[in-house]
């Protein structure tokens, strides 16, 4: 007799064949971040200054906007489910709509910005060179953002793999495109750090097209057309990914934030925010994966009817986190030391106080890293019911009410120091974690007994 396979282990390697490519690719994201940064710094501390202060400009404004399209996955997987395949099509290209409407503000913002860091008494030379870094990278706003609606399209349709070869062949172009437009290589002209960002802008555009010839191809589905269908998915998308792009902007702007008041404390703060901050974005990565996995999961099952499902989706995807971020953080907390190596040689005196201050955070980030893993997948979960605006309150009140209040207040009046800020984001990440595992189980509950009643009174009676 065949085994039955059970549903959680179903569930489980549905989850991580889902999942996996998606972290793939947000790892590969990072990758071509790093590289950027590499490729700068051997021409000096004023083009690496102003390419990262450019890319932080860029990348806040890019990922608060992706947080807005994100709606594309959980509505498209919602009517995929459905077995609504023009439905799915219809809400990427009121998707399309959406991200042709940001581009053209949002590079405006970019090219605007220079002036103002120079009236904040940035020095002249620069302001210079950030504002040829911003001209170039700007250009890349349109094509990441309507790559980005064919991602969260092909998410919504399990085509998960494509998502991540792009990203992951993107990585060398992105190295060679630095090499050619920066130093100056085959002819081209050195554009120094303005290179890095027209290669950058030459990425998100083949990355466009790549996405867009593979929908082409395998007829993955998407509707370019401007009729009333599509035009309807708009205010759907901007109801469900507005409170999506407020939570990822309040996220994103804790840490900037928390940054800046490092920089108060001291350079080794500083210093040590960014090494333990980037190992942690690492770890990041793989629960991010899953909190995407879980969103089209949830959405793809409630379309189906399949409340239960759903629900052991969601819960499936937060056991995976919380298992790979508790192995994570015990790599934090054994092996701070090796970690830091890689970043500077602590043998040399002049690193002895930053050094002593990473130890410190790192210890404090293992504690935190199954916070950080439930909080970011829970909220993915609950996208697939489509909840979202309450999930925002929540981190509202976490991340800055509690987190960035409660660091603030142990750093300075208590004097701990960059010690304290981090012991804030611990306790604002904690909170978060808490109060939205709480409000997923809510909604799940909720929901089973909407569209799930009849399915538990069906099994109970042939039981």
């Amino acid at each position: 007799m065949a085994k039955t396979r059970s549903p959680i282990g179903a569930e489980l390697r549905t989850t991580i064949l889902v999942a996996a490519p998606l972290a793939a690719a947000n790892l590969a994201q990072m990758a071509m971040q790093v590289t950027n940064a590499v490729m700068v710094g051997h021409l000096g501390a004023v083009p690496l200054a102003a390419a990262g202060l450019g890319n932080a400009l860029n990348s806040t404004l890019l990922m608060t906007a992706q947080g807005l399209l994100t709606a594309v996955a959980p509505l498209a997987a919602h009517a995929v489910g459905a077995d609504d395949h023009a439905t799915a099509g219809r809400v990427a290209g009121g998707g399309m709509i959406v991200a042709l409407a940001l581009a053209a503000p949002m590079m405006i913002i970019l090219i605007a910005l220079p002036p103002l860091l120079a009236a904040l008494g940035y020095d002249a030379a620069l302001v210079a060179e950030i504002r040829r870094f911003l001209t170039t990278i700007c250009w890349g706003v349109p094509g990441f953002l309507g790559a980005a609606v064919l991602r969260f399209r092909l998410i919504a349709g399990f085509r998960t793999r494509i998502v991540m070869v792009v990203p992951v062949v993107a990585v060398p172009l992105n190295i060679v495109l630095n090499w050619v437009l920066v130093y100056g290589h085959w002819g081209a002209p050195a554009l120094g750090s303005a290179g890095s960002g027209c290669a950058t802008a030459i990425v998100q555009w083949l990355t466009l097209f790549s996405f867009a010839a593979y929908m082409m191809t395998a007829k993955a589905g998407i509707s370019l057309s401007l009729d009333r269908g599509v035009w309807r998915q708009v205010p759907a998308i901007l109801r469900l990914g507005l409170p999506i792009a407020a939570m990822r902007g309040l996220e994103i702007g804790m840490f900037v934030t928390t940054g800046v008041m490092m920089g108060v404390i001291g350079a080794d703060a500083l210093a040590a925010h960014q090494l333990v901050f980037n190992v942690a974005g690492v770890c990041f990565m793989v629960p991010l994966g899953l909190g995407q996995a879980a969103t089209v999961r949830v959405a793809h099952q409630l379309g189906a009817g399949a409340a239960a499902a759903a629900r052991r989706a969601a819960y499936v995807a937060v056991a995976l986190g919380a298992g790979f971020m508790l192995g994570a953080a015990v790599v934090l907390w054994t092996a701070p030391r090796i970690l830091i190596g890689f970043y500077l040689d602590q043998g040399d005196p002049a690193n002895r106080g930053l050094v002593a201050v990473a130890l410190q955070l790192f210890a404090i980030a293992a504690l935190f890293q199954l916070f950080d893993g439930v909080q970011v997948i829970t909220a993915g979960a609950l996208r697939g019911y489509r909840d979202t605006a309450v999930p925002m309150l929540i981190a509202a009140i976490g991340y800055w009410a509690i987190g960035f209040a409660g660091g603030w207040l142990l750093a300075f009046p208590l004097g701990l120091g960059a010690v304290g800020l981090w012991s804030g984001l611990a306790l604002g990440l904690a909170i978060v974690a808490t109060a939205l595992t709480l409000r997923l189980q809510a909604c799940a509950s909720a929901q089973l007994r909407v569209i799930g009643g009849t399915e538990l009174a069906v099994g109970e009676a042939r039981a």
